[in-house]
């Protein structure tokens, strides 16, 4: 469960998220929509740790976002930083080294289903944008993690592959995973996502 009591942060003087309450229930698919720098992004930098409150908390599973990480999560947020010089599977490999929680065949199950397996052994610095967002996509599933936070996951997709990740995340749903999500496209949130919350100016405003 994910717990964000009171949460404000200010950056640079300017009041990014403003005394935001949300309780997040394990097994639903929660959509966040508003316009750019709305704090959508933010707010859900600050579910996995990525900042820090300046009043209020975040807590994931009783423990607490402000000394913490969020444990087992598949996150996409902000640009993707993977290494120009290795393949798709090498950078797979690679962080995959660090939980060491899978092996390469659940790493090409995972390429196989968003449809670049036969990329896999490209460079990186030589994919397509579309080829980049796959891969983000990879990494942030390929774990099987409890937690999905997904900033625009469709961004630079085909319709088709659009298709195949709205498929995984209604099938994690199923599971019992908890999924955070924001898309420009309403049609993807209204299709996927259980709640919706509309922000403005750093705050939750409509449900």
């Amino acid at each position: 469960m994910i717990s964000i009591k009171n949460y404000t942060k200010e950056l640079k003087g300017q009041t990014i998220l403003k005394d935001v309450n949300l309780e997040l229930d394990d097994g639903k698919c929660y959509g966040f929509v508003g316009y750019n720098g709305c704090g959508k992004t933010m707010l859900l930098r600050a579910v996995c740790g990525y900042i820090k409150a300046d009043e209020g908390c975040v807590e994931v599973d009783g423990s607490s976002m402000q000394t913490n990480y969020i444990p087992d999560a598949g996150i996409i947020l902000g640009e993707p930083q993977f290494i120009g010089g290795y393949t798709g599977m090498e950078n797979l490999e690679l962080l995959a080294s660090v939980r060491k929680l899978i092996g390469k065949d659940e790493i090409e199950d995972c390429l196989k289903e968003i449809g670049l397996f036969e990329q896999r052994n490209k460079m990186y610095k030589k994919y397509s944008l579309g080829m980049k967002q796959k891969l983000r996509i990879v990494q942030a599933f390929m774990e099987n993690p409890k937690y999905l936070i997904l900033d625009e996951p469709f961004n630079a997709l085909d319709k088709k592959s659009v298709a195949i990740v709205e498929q995984m995340i209604e099938r994690e749903k199923a599971k019992g995973k908890t999924i955070l999500l924001t898309s420009h496209d309403e049609r993807n949130i209204n299709k996927l996502c259980d709640i919706v919350y509309e922000m403005e100016e750093g705050s939750i405003v409509y449900e």
